[in-house]
C-alpha cells in the first residue's frame, strides 16, 4: 500500500515542485539568473582544479567570491602515501599570503592614530622586546638597535611594508644561476629538526640576520624592491606591543579578523601542518640537491613550515581565504577604504604595502581587467596565490600541496580561475595562456 501511495504521489509532487520553481522564476528573474550563474562558475572551476592538478601532480582548491555569490571546488589528490582525493573543505598553510592581512591590520591602527606610516619601528617594538629578553635568556637583544644598529632601528613601518628596508631576509633560499646546486641552509636545519619551532625572535638573531644589513636599490623596471619576511616579523611585534602583550605568541592575531572569519581562519604559533590540521604538503624544488634532481619530501610534520609568525602562519581553507580578500579588499571590514588603498601597487610595480601586483603576472589581460592585487604565499611544501580584481569584484584563491622551483602552478590556475569568472560576469569567451596576453571574443 505505501508503494502505492508513492507511486500515485511521486508525479505530482515532482509537477508541483516544477511549477513552484517556474513560479518563483518567474517572480524573480535575478534569483534563477543568480543560481545559473553559481552553478556554470563551479562547473567552470572544477574544469580547471581537474586540469591544473593532473598538469602538475598535485591538488588544487579554488574559491572565487564575486558579487553575485561564491564558489570552491578542489580536484587532486591531498595525501599521496593514502591516495586520498581533495576536497573542498581542505585546510592549507597559506605562507606568505598572511602579509596581506598583516598588512590590512597595520592599516588599521594607522586609521586608528596608534600608528603612522612613516614611523620608526624601534620605538613600536623595543618595549615589547626587552619584556621578552628579560624572561628568554636565550634570546641575546632586547632591542632593535642592539640587533642591527642605530640606522636600521630607524626603518619606518612604510618601508617594512613596501619591501624597501635594509633588514636582510631570514629565508636563504638561494637559487643557481647555472648548473650548480640550489642552495638553502635553513631548509635543511628544519628538515633535520622537524620538531623544532623557530620563534620570530630565533630566526631575527640567525648569524645570517643579526648584525647584518643590505643595500636595497631600486631595480630598473619595479623600482626598489627587497623582499624580507623579517619585515613582517617586525610588524607583527609591533602590533602585538600595541595590544599590550608581553610576549609575541601572546598576540592575537584572529581577534583582529573581519566577524564572519572569527572562528575559522587560524593562526599557526607552534606545531605542524599536521598538528594544524591541514592536508600533507611536499616539497618537489631542487635546493640541496644534486643538479638535475628534485626533492619530493612530505613536510606535514615540520614545524618549520610556519615559520615567520605574521609573515607566515595563516591555516585556512580556499573559500576562507578568498572571503579575507573580499573582505579586505572590497568590505573593507579590516580596515578603512582609505587606507586600504595604500597598500595596492603602482601599475608597473610588482609589490604595494603588504600586496604583490597579481594583475601584471597572473590576470592575463591587459587595461581595467587585469588589474589585480593579493599576495603568493609559498613555504615549505606548500604554493598558493589570492588576488582581488577590481574591475568586476573578484576575489580569487588558490592553493596546492607542492612547493616548486618555479612556483608556477598557482599563477597559472589563477589566470585560468579568474576568467572563468570573468568570462561569466561579461558575458564574453577569455582564452587564457598562462604567461602570454588572453584574448576576449
Amino acid at each position: 500500500r505505501s508503494s502505492l501511495f508513492w507511486g500515485h504521489c511521486l508525479p505530482r509532487f515532482f509537477l508541483f515542485r516544477h511549477a513552484m520553481l517556474r513560479l518563483l522564476c518567474g517572480l524573480s528573474l535575478a534569483w534563477c539568473g543568480l543560481a545559473d550563474l553559481s552553478l556554470k562558475l563551479q562547473q567552470g572551476l572544477m574544469e580547471v582544479a581537474q586540469q591544473k592538478s593532473a598538469e602538475y601532480n598535485c591538488s588544487v582548491s579554488i574559491a572565487v567570491r564575486t558579487p553575485q555569490g561564491r564558489a570552491s571546488v578542489a580536484a587532486g589528490v591531498v595525501n599521496f602515501e593514502q591516495k586520498q582525493p581533495a576536497k573542498v573543505e581542505d585546510l592549507y598553510p597559506w605562507g606568505s599570503v598572511t602579509k596581506m592581512f598583516t598588512a590590512a591590520t597595520i592599516m588599521k591602527m594607522v586609521a586608528a592614530g596608534r600608528f603612522r606610516l612613516d614611523d620608526a619601528i624601534a620605538p613600536l617594538v623595543d618595549d615589547l622586546l626587552g619584556k621578552m629578553a628579560a624572561k628568554d635568556p636565550s634570546q641575546n637583544f632586547s632591542s632593535m638597535e642592539e640587533l642591527w644598529g642605530p640606522d636600521l632601528a630607524k626603518t619606518t613601518l612604510r618601508q617594512l611594508l613596501g619591501m624597501q628596508s635594509n633588514i636582510p631576509d631570514f629565508d636563504t633560499a638561494t637559487p643557481s644561476r647555472g648548473p650548480g646546486m640550489s642552495k638553502d641552509p635553513l631548509r635543511a636545519e628544519l628538515y633535520s629538526e622537524p620538531t623544532h619551532f623557530y620563534r620570530p625572535t630565533e630566526l631575527m638573531s640567525v648569524p645570517w640576520v643579526a648584525n647584518h644589513s643590505r643595500d636595497c636599490k631600486s631595480q630598473l623596471m619595479f623600482g626598489k624592491f627587497c623582499y624580507s619576511s623579517t619585515n613582517f616579523m617586525l610588524l607583527g611585534l609591533a602590533l602585538a606591543q600595541a595590544t599590550g602583550v608581553e610576549n609575541w605568541s601572546d598576540f592575537n592575531q584572529t581577534a583582529l579578523l573581519p566577524e564572519s572569519l572569527q572562528g575559522k581562519i587560524r593562526f599557526a604559533n607552534s606545531g605542524s601542518p599536521k598538528e594544524a590540521g591541514t592536508v600533507p604538503g611536499y616539497d618537489r624544488t631542487s635546493y640541496n640537491r644534486a643538479p638535475g634532481n628534485l626533492s619530493n619530501h612530505n613536510n606535514w610534520e615540520v614545524d618549520g613550515v610556519f615559520a615567520g609568525w605574521t609573515a607566515s602562519n595563516v591555516v585556512a581553507s580556499s573559500e576562507q581565504i578568498a572571503e579575507l580578500s573580499w573582505e579586505i579588499w572590497q568590505a573593507h571590514s579590516v580596515a578603512p577604504k582609505e587606507f586600504v588603498d595604500q597598500m595596492i601597487p603602482g601599475t608597473l610595480r610588482i609589490y604595494g604595502l603588504g600586496a604583490f601586483n597579481v594583475g601584471l603576472f597572473a590576470g592575463g589581460q591587459r587595461g581595467p581587467l587585469g588589474k589585480g592585487y593579493g599576495h603568493l604565499g609559498a613555504t615549505y611544501g606548500y604554493q598558493s596565490i589570492v588576488g582581488f580584481f577590481p574591475e568586476l569584484n573578484v576575489s580569487v584563491a588558490i592553493a596546492t600541496n607542492i612547493e616548486t622551483d618555479k612556483q608556477v602552478q598557482t599563477p597559472d590556475s589563477l589566470c585560468f580561475s579568474y576568467h572563468v569568472a570573468a568570462g561569466l560576469l561579461t558575458n564574453k569567451t577569455y582564452q587564457c595562456t598562462f604567461a602570454t596576453q588572453a584574448s576576449a571574443t
